[in-house]
């Protein structure tokens, strides 16, 4: 009877780590820097408060736009298609035009 009583604690126990674990890592998840390493867009995403890419996928396009907090201005960029291909592997670049990166990171050193 003993062995099934601590048989039966030690499965609890395991259940709840492992879903806690779970949990704490699928916070984790919600917080990354979907940008690519370079001049303008790694910087606008590291000198703004917020960089949002909402999108919506219907079968190999992606409709998209991006949303840049900073300071207490919001900007709000125009929509954009895209093949879901490029969405996946460059989502900011698709989603925000250069021109459009470069003049938000200028308005962060203002």
């Amino acid at each position: 009877m003993k062995n099934i009583i601590h048989t039966a604690f030690i499965s609890c126990l395991t259940i709840l780590t492992l879903t806690l674990s779970v949990e704490v890592n699928a916070q984790h998840t919600l917080e990354k820097l979907y940008t690519q390493a370079g001049y303008p867009y790694e910087p606008l995403v590291k000198r703004s408060k917020l960089v949002r890419i909402l999108y919506r996928q219907k079968g190999k396009q992606v409709s998209c736009r991006t949303e840049v907090s900073q300071d207490n201005t919001v900007w709000k960029g125009e929509e954009v298609h895209a093949k879901h291909s490029d969405f996946i592997t460059t989502p900011l670049r698709v989603c925000l035009g250069r021109s459009e990166a470069k003049r938000l990171l200028k308005n962060t050193y203002q």
